[in-house]
């Protein structure tokens, strides 16, 4: 079969009826999810593991900080290796 004769079956497509209650079934059922709440478990949950993310991330921070002032920056790993601090490709 030809794409012509593919295009020639696709003329042919009408549209079909639907019935008149569908559209207002369709819009209440849209409408009933838009008001629905989360129920109390989801909201403790959503809740709980923010501040746990939080005092994980504040927790890592403040170690990080810790071990800046007790061990040497990278700073001094680049310089004892020679390496190049700078973005230049040819070194120029």
């Amino acid at each position: 079969m030809n794409i012509d004769q593919k295009l020639e079956q696709l003329k042919q497509v009408q549209q079909v009826e639907a019935p008149h209650f569908l559209l207002t079934r369709i819009r209440q059922r849209i409408d009933n999810i838009h008001h629905a709440e989360a129920p109390l478990k989801w909201r403790w949950a959503f809740v709980s593991v923010g501040v746990l993310l939080l005092v994980l991330n504040l927790s890592i921070f403040l170690k990080v900080n810790k071990d800046r002032k007790q061990q040497p920056g990278i700073e001094s790993y680049i310089n004892a290796m020679n390496l190049s601090t700078s973005n230049d490709i040819y070194h120029e």
